[in-house]
């Protein structure tokens, strides 16, 4: 498994670029991957906005997996 070294989210292209191993470059675009998560509130979107910017590591590494930022949406809405 790859280790991410860094994960910074820039708002202008609305994507997290990660580094892994200090040699793969890899780029997250949000609008295609917030695309693939159902919402049971539009206002659910909310927590990928506020995951993306305050941890974009974290959502680099959902994205990466098979319905990781759906499990991530509904377990937040459980406890909201």
């Amino acid at each position: 498994m790859s280790k991410i070294i860094s994960a910074l989210y820039n708002p202008e292209t609305d994507c997290v670029e990660v580094t892994l191993d200090n040699q793969f470059h890899v780029t997250f675009n949000c609008q295609n991957c917030n695309a693939q998560v159902t919402l049971a509130d539009p206002l659910d979107a909310s927590y990928l906005t506020r995951l993306v910017r305050e941890e974009p590591g974290f959502y680099a590494s959902l994205a990466s997996r098979k319905s990781g930022l759906q499990w991530y949406v509904e377990a937040i809405g459980e406890f909201n």
